[in-house]
């Protein structure tokens, strides 16, 4: 079943629970609407006047949902993230552990040949050959840095407008264009730990990523084929306005958002990337411990308009 990403952003709620159940209050006597805790996935939280109590935040993530908060600039800021929610914590967590330095290393060979060849996927050639070709020459490791090689390739083929403006791709940049950017990838790293965790995995423990500060390492790891995903629906908001707002609209975050639910298709099966990630999670353990030499990745059919460049 597909879990329930709920975006509290509008208007000031006071969340509760009953029965199991989320309640949000609206203001001015408006009613309720209620959620089973269970049937929620994702919980973001925007609007600076939210009240809660721990009980929900508790039967939230007991029930396997991943809670966001954003800042003022309507980004997110943090998240909250489930403990126990695998039979098989343990031994999971110990075999991720025990991980030799040249298992990890085939495992984010695998992770950048599957990012490069989605990247591919939304190139017109000759770019799309260019990236098809550095994919075949990703090593063990990634030691020539291929990813960074083909994200000078990509960005500026993808968005030539923006990189003609100056626009281009910056984590820390406040443009229109990397905050639509942030918003999607920040909603694809809380359901990748989600899928993580629910696994019995530690996200800390990268394989590649590896900051001191970061408790995301191995979830900013697995995001990565996910990432052209964001690119794409960017892409999309981005061509279908015609006077860009200075900031992320309802209609954007509800967008990007939908991401959850984009149609994949990973190791022959169809359906939504939500459901799609856990089988992802899974493939990927199976490969670090050397029971299986592949990775089996979420891909998607890009769907353009006639002329998207």
């Amino acid at each position: 079943m597909v879990k329930h990403t709920l975006e509290i952003s509008q208007r000031p709620v006071r969340l509760s629970l009953r029965h199991q159940q989320l309640v949000i209050k609206l203001p001015n006597d408006e009613g309720e609407r209620t959620f089973a805790c269970e049937d929620i996935g994702v919980l973001i939280l925007q609007h600076p006047a939210i009240s809660l109590s721990s009980a929900i935040l508790h039967a939230l993530l007991e029930s396997g949902a991943v809670v966001v908060i954003c800042n003022d600039k309507h980004l997110p800021a943090g998240l909250l993230l489930p403990t126990l929610t695998h039979t098989e914590l343990v031994p999971r967590m110990m075999a991720q552990l025990q991980a030799d330095l040249p298992a990890r290393k085939q495992a984010w060979k695998a992770i950048v040949r599957a990012k490069i060849t989605a990247q591919a996927s939304l190139l017109e050639d000759p770019f799309r050959k260019k990236l098809h070709t550095l994919t075949q020459a990703v090593k063990s490791g990634d030691s020539e840095n291929h990813e960074a090689q083909a994200a000078r390739i990509y960005w500026p083929a993808l968005f030539p407008d923006r990189y003609q403006e100056g626009d281009k791709r910056d984590p820390a940049s406040e443009s229109r264009f990397n905050a639509l950017l942030n918003y999607g990838y920040a909603i694809m790293r809380a359901a990748t730990a989600r899928a993580l965790v629910s696994a019995g995995l530690q996200p800390a423990l990268g394989v590649f990523h590896h900051k001191r500060d970061n408790p995301f390492c191995l979830a900013d790891d697995l995001m990565e084929p996910l990432r052209p995903l964001v690119d794409y629906t960017v892409k999309q908001i981005l061509a279908s306005e015609e006077d860009i707002p200075s900031a992320l609209t309802p209609g954007n975050r509800k967008a990007l958002l939908s991401l959850l639910t984009h149609t994949v298709t990973l190791n022959g099966q169809t359906g939504p990337l939500m459901a799609a990630l856990p089988r992802y999670i899974n493939s990927f353990h199976r490969l670090l411990t050397r029971e299986s030499q592949t990775l089996h990745s979420p891909v998607f059919e890009p769907q353009w308009p006639d002329d998207p460049f």
